[in-house]
C-alpha cells in the first residue's frame, strides 16, 4: 500500500504503515492511499496543487 502525505513543506510517498503513524504524530496529514504506485504519484502531483 501507498500512503500520499504532506505537511508545509513538501509531500511524500509512505509504503510502511508505522511511518505513516510516525509522520501523522508529527503534524502531517493524509491525502490518500492506493495499492498502485502509479496511482499514488499521480496523487502526489494533485496534492502538490491542493
Amino acid at each position: 500500500m501507498y500512503y500520499v502525505m504532506y505537511n508545509q513543506a513538501e509531500e511524500v510517498i509512505c509504503k510502511d504503515i508505522d511511518e505513516v503513524t510516525s509522520n501523522l504524530i508529527n503534524d502531517w496529514k493524509l491525502y490518500g492511499f492506493s495499492e498502485s504506485e502509479q496511482l499514488a504519484s499521480s496523487l502526489l502531483h494533485e496534492c502538490k496543487y491542493y
